[in-house]
């Protein structure tokens, strides 16, 4: 894979990286929210059996997994992310899955080992809008939701430094996508897809901006705009070398 350059001089080097768990057999998979993580943590939990699928979704989130907790939510300083990643290893356990950046447990899996999705930009911070408006953790306009820097270019800021040898799928092609994982993992992950947006969702609510909101939501995500560009291309690619 080349290099996607993001905007502010920010560059993604697709590299193959170094990691130092050489022995690791547990897959770590990225959920940036709001690209179809759930009904792909769905599929490995019926594939795997949820035992075998360890979740990282912050301290706050009952769907974090007790050992994730013990180890890096306790308060116990001494205990590390690759702590946690030797334990589930000896462990034998098959997943680690979660909302956090690549790079929090980059160093401890090989590349080919990781999978992540992005979505089209537009429609995904929709969606995560609606989402944050439902469960009353943002309650004001879209606009303002825009200004927001810790809502901005979030699946570029989630995946910085990703490697040419991890899978990235494209949410709007999800069933594809699971084929391609299947194929390189040896899996059998069903394609029903889980915790989709009633009525349209965030398509629903992006076809109704105006322009004042898109040209807002541009100008404060380029980064995301050209990670996606480049991602969806890349699939393209790879769907016509499967052909």
């Amino acid at each position: 894979m080349e290099k996607w350059h993001g905007s502010s001089n920010q560059v993604c080097e697709c590299k193959s990286l170094k990691h130092r768990l050489t022995d690791n057999d547990t897959w770590l998979v990225v959920h940036t929210p709001k690209t179809a993580g759930t009904s792909l943590r769905w599929a490995l939990d019926k594939y795997f059996g949820k035992l075998k699928v360890i979740r990282d979704y912050g301290p706050q989130s009952p769907v974090t997994s007790d050992v994730v907790r013990r180890y890096l939510y306790s308060g116990d300083e001494s205990k590390k992310p690759e702590d946690l990643v030797a334990k589930i290893n000896r462990e034998k356990k098959s997943i680690l899955i979660g909302h956090f950046p690549l790079q929090k447990y980059t160093n401890f899996f090989e590349a080919r080992k990781i999978i992540t999705f992005v979505r089209e930009p537009l429609v995904r911070m929709c969606s995560e809008y609606l989402h944050r408006r439902k469960n009353e953790t943002f309650m004001g306009t879209f606009s303002e939701f825009l200004q927001r820097p810790e809502y901005q270019n979030l699946q570029s800021r989630f995946l910085t430094d990703i490697s040419e040898e991890t899978f990235v799928g494209v949410t709007e092609k999800y069933n594809l996508s699971l084929q391609h994982i299947n194929r390189i993992s040896g899996w059998n992950l069903s394609t029903r897809k889980k915790n989709a947006g009633r009525r349209g969702g965030g398509g629903k609510f992006a076809r109704n901006l105006s322009v004042h909101e898109l040209d807002l939501f541009y100008k404060m995500n380029a980064e995301d705009v050209e990670l996606y560009q480049f991602v969806t291309q890349r699939f393209a690619a790879l769907e016509v070398s499967d052909i």
